[in-house]
């Protein structure tokens, strides 16, 4: 697959699809007529959107700029990603958003294909306020899942919980 290069993004926005305990999570890049979504795994919008509040005091706690078109269906995820990581270039006020696809560990796949073996990757150029309407719309999406027990943190289902620490 090819690497995915955005040196500028319309919007870059986390979504989430299906019900709560039973939702998939995306991460959607659009520029132009240009659309790309990657599934990614919940706590990896929450990681990211709380890392990208966190860098935002260094650019002067921009206004967020949401993106009015939102998600774009359909979503049809390109690959998964395994791994994230985040660049900052004060200079130019912006943010890199690197994303690697998720792969196989060839020692846990018999079906293990070595010229296959290179993970894609996609990049995203996010300016300061676009990245603040990510990290906003991760706070959301991850407010929106289930509550958390607040003996043991993991998440009740609307029919009740079986806690481990309440014996």
């Amino acid at each position: 697959m090819d690497d995915l290069n955005f040196e500028e993004v319309d919007s870059l926005i986390p979504a989430a699809i299906g019900e709560p305990g039973n939702r998939v999570f995306y991460i959607q890049a659009r520029r132009g007529e240009r659309v790309v979504a990657l599934k990614v795994e919940k706590e990896q919008v929450g990681m990211l959107g709380g890392y990208l509040g966190s860098i935002l005091g260094s650019f002067g706690s921009p206004e967020p700029d949401r993106d009015i078109a939102g998600i774009i269906d359909p979503v049809v995820p390109v690959w998964t990603v395994g791994s994230l990581s985040v660049g900052i270039d004060e200079e130019n006020q912006s943010i890199l958003v690197t994303a690697e696809e998720f792969q196989i560990d060839p020692d846990e796949d018999d079906g293990y294909d070595e010229h296959s073996a290179v993970p894609a990757t996609a990049r995203f150029v996010l300016r300061a306020a676009q990245a603040a309407a990510f990290a906003e719309a991760a706070a959301e999406l991850m407010s929106a899942g289930r509550p958390p027990c607040r003996l043991c943190g993991a998440p009740m289902e609307p029919s009740g919980h079986h806690c481990p620490r309440w014996n």
